[in-house]
Order: C-alpha cells, then sequence, then structure tokens
C-alpha cells in the first residue's frame, strides 16, 4: 500500500485560490444580472432550467 503525501500549504493555497475564483465569479453574475433586462434574464434562466431539467 502506497501512502498519499499531502502538502498542506499547497492545498490551502489552492482553496483561497478556489474561494477568491468564486468570489470574482459572484461579482461578474452579479453585474450580468444588474445590467440586464428583465426580460432578456428571463429568458437566459429559463433555458438552464429547461437544459437541467430530468428527461
Amino acid at each position: 500500500m502506497t501512502k498519499l503525501k499531502v502538502n498542506l500549504e499547497e492545498l490551502e493555497e489552492d482553496k483561497e485560490k478556489n474561494f477568491q475564483d468564486r468570489l470574482k465569479f459572484i461579482d461578474l453574475l452579479v453585474e450580468h444580472i444588474k445590467s440586464t433586462p428583465d426580460e432578456q434574464w428571463s429568458r437566459e434562466q429559463v433555458a438552464v432550467i429547461n437544459k437541467n431539467k430530468r428527461k
């Protein structure tokens, strides 16, 4: 059986980068929602929902 070596510093750095990436995505999404007319945003949401419906 081989032992898995984990670099905790690298793992923590990856975790922080992932968190920052998520925050940037949220900012972009909020800006998109604020700047998109309701009718267009609604159509986009319907497309996302319909694409993800179970068949």
